[in-house]
C-alpha cells in the first residue's frame, strides 16, 4: 500500500497593486509575492474546527508613509512569520508611518487555479482573490494620507476580522512589501487598490 501523504505542497500567492483615476481603466502598477505568517493557521482552525466565520478574510492593511519629498523610497521593515499586529500597534509612535484597515470591496472570487480543472465543477475552486483599496485621508494612528504630505504605500497585509468594529483583535493571514521602484505615491486624482490571490494546492 502506498504511504499516506503527510504534508500539503503548500500555499501559492500572487499580490497585485493597482492605481485607479477617474475616467481611466485600472493600471497595474506592480506585482509581487508574499509571506504567510504562522497566525493563518489560526485562522484556518477556526474556520475549518468551529466554523467560526468570525475569522474569515475580510479586511486588508495598507501601510504608508509621509516621506520628505515626492519619490522618496520608502525603507521597508523587515519581519518573520511569527510576527502580528505588535507591528502595527507600534506604528502609531512613528512620526510619519501608518496604515489603513480598509474592508474588502467585495467578496472574494473563488477560481479555479490553471491545472486543476480536473479536480473541481463549476462553482467550485481552489483559489481566492481579495480585492480592496485605499479610502479615507487619516490611517488608523491619525496620520494623514494626502498628496500634500508625499503619502507612498509601500506595503499591504491580508487580515481576519474577529470584531469589525475592533481592529486590535485582527489576525494577520499574510503580509508583504514593495520595493523603492513599485512603491505608489499618493496623487490628487488616484487611489490604490490591491488584489491578492491565495492558491490552495
Amino acid at each position: 500500500m502506498a504511504s499516506l501523504i503527510e504534508t500539503l505542497p503548500g500555499i501559492r500567492s500572487k499580490v497585485q497593486v493597482w492605481e485607479l483615476e477617474a475616467n481611466r481603466p485600472p493600471r497595474l502598477h506592480a506585482q509581487t509575492k508574499n509571506q504567510i505568517q504562522y497566525a493563518w493557521a489560526h485562522i484556518a482552525t477556526r474556520l475549518l474546527g468551529l466554523g467560526d466565520t468570525d475569522y474569515a478574510i475580510r479586511g486588508m492593511y495598507i501601510e504608508f508613509e509621509n516621506v520628505a519629498a515626492p519619490g522618496t523610497p520608502v525603507v521597508v521593515p523587515t519581519f518573520l512569520r511569527e510576527d502580528g499586529l505588535e507591528y502595527y500597534n507600534a506604528l502609531v509612535s512613528s512620526g510619519t508611518r501608518d496604515y489603513f484597515r480598509v474592508a474588502l470591496s467585495s467578496l472574494p472570487l473563488i477560481t479555479i487555479q490553471a491545472g486543476y480543472e480536473a479536480f473541481f465543477q463549476a462553482g467550485e475552486g481552489n483559489s481566492a482573490t481579495f480585492m480592496a483599496q485605499t479610502a479615507g485621508l487619516t490611517g488608523v494612528h491619525g496620520k494623514t494620507f494626502s498628496s500634500i504630505v508625499n503619502s507612498t504605500i509601500y506595503g499591504m497585509a491580508l487580515v481576519a476580522t474577529p470584531v469589525l468594529a475592533d481592529h486590535t483583535q485582527d489576525v494577520v493571514f499574510a503580509r508583504t512589501y514593495l520595493e523603492a521602484v513599485e512603491q505608489v505615491g499618493k496623487t490628487v486624482t488616484s487611489q490604490v487598490a490591491v488584489t491578492w490571490t491565495i492558491q490552495l494546492q
